[in-house]
């Protein structure tokens, strides 16, 4: 049900339309009167019979395309709403640009349609493409990286931050790094459930809750990262998992999640999942010290004593011991694990083949 001043105010606006339907069919039949021969009292109050009824009509239509648009509107962020006015004022400059030439030369009536279907299509196309990268509109604008933005962006390049991704502490490094381009955008329903977690009675919740708005606070302020927060909810749907698939669905936007349950039905629905616990499993070092396996050794090394194998990935193996056995598979235990810029070097020693080992997959040096 309307409310009482909604109500009216509708009411006059239908009227209001009517008045202006009248005016204009009374004006008609009071210049067309004398054209056709009848008395303008009589085709002048009949223009105006017609006009009440017909601007009745066209009152309660234009209404109700206006009821339909407001609804539209009420679920479209403010930012979102000024980029695409943005987008449409500027396709209404471009398309001026090109056709004020246009208007200077040939038939009026062919030059003037021209230039509005121009307008009309550059306008439209403004219009969707603001819609579409509002928040990257507002960057340019000066909002990069603020929590006050408000328009999701939507696309490829944009990556929809959960719950699990804040509180995990690899987020920011792995930005920082430059492996995570685009942007990164964080709705409020799951600013709330942080906030939940950071004011529950439980130590554990409540530190796992203030890690993840530290971890946020820290994306903010970093200037290598494009962080939006978005206003979009999903009202209708209580679970916040279910949210988020909804979200990056409708935005075409990748899901960041550490969650390994939520990915898999986020890309069971076609969203794409890009988990860090996974990414994190893939930089791991292939062995750890301790782990015993076969290396197949093919020259030597450059200390006494020392041969040189290769693993699967083509991580450099030095054995202790192994220097006399180049071609033969030999069993070694890994001591330690050496990082530098142009790789991963693994030392090992070699062990009795009599003592059990764990094999791993190798190949030979090119």
């Amino acid at each position: 049900m309307r409310p009482a001043t909604s109500t009216s105010m509708s009411s006059a606006f239908v009227e209001l339309v009517r008045l202006a339907v009248v005016v204009l069919a009374t004006g008609a039949a009071f210049t067309l009167g004398p054209q056709l021969g009848s008395a303008s009292l009589v085709v002048t109050l009949l223009g105006a019979g017609v006009g009440y009824v017909l601007g009745g009509i066209a009152g309660r239509f234009l209404l109700g395309r206006i009821d339909a648009a407001e609804r539209r509107l009420r679920s479209v962020s403010s930012h979102e709403l000024l980029a695409a006015v943005l987008g449409g004022i500027l396709g209404l400059v471009t398309a001026a640009a090109l056709t004020w030439p246009l208007l200077l030369f040939g038939p009026k009536l062919f030059t003037v349609a021209a230039a509005v279907l121009v307008a009309l299509v550059l306008a439209a196309f403004g219009i969707r493409v603001g819609a579409a990268r509002g928040g990257d509109l507002m960057r340019s604008l000066g909002a990069t990286g603020r929590l006050t933005v408000t328009s999701p962006s939507g696309g490829a390049r944009t990556k929809l931050v959960d719950t699990s991704a804040l509180i995990d502490g690899r987020l920011v490094d792995v930005c920082r790094a430059g492996f995570l381009d685009g942007t990164l955008v964080v709705p409020q329903f799951v600013l709330y459930e942080l906030q939940g977690l950071a004011d529950s009675g439980d130590d554990e919740r409540r530190a796992r809750g203030r890690r993840g708005l530290d971890v946020l606070g820290a994306l903010q302020r970093s200037s290598g990262v494009a962080l939006e927060v978005s206003d979009r909810d999903y009202v209708e749907v209580e679970a916040v998992d279910a949210k988020l698939i909804a979200m990056a669905r409708d935005h075409k936007a990748a899901l960041l999640t550490v969650d390994g349950n939520l990915g898999r039905v986020a890309e069971v629905q076609g969203v794409k999942v890009l988990n860090l616990h996974q990414l994190a499993e893939h930089l791991r070092p292939p062995v750890l010290p301790g782990d015993r396996l076969h290396v197949r050794i093919v020259k030597p090394g450059r200390e006494r004593n020392q041969g040189v194998g290769y693993l699967s990935d083509g991580t450099m193996v030095v054995v202790e011991g192994g220097r006399d056995r180049q071609g033969v598979d030999v069993a070694v235990e890994v001591t330690s694990i050496l990082s530098n810029p142009n790789g991963r070097m693994v030392f090992a020693t070699a062990v009795s083949a009599s003592e059990p080992t764990r094999l791993a997959p190798r190949s030979e040096a090119s």
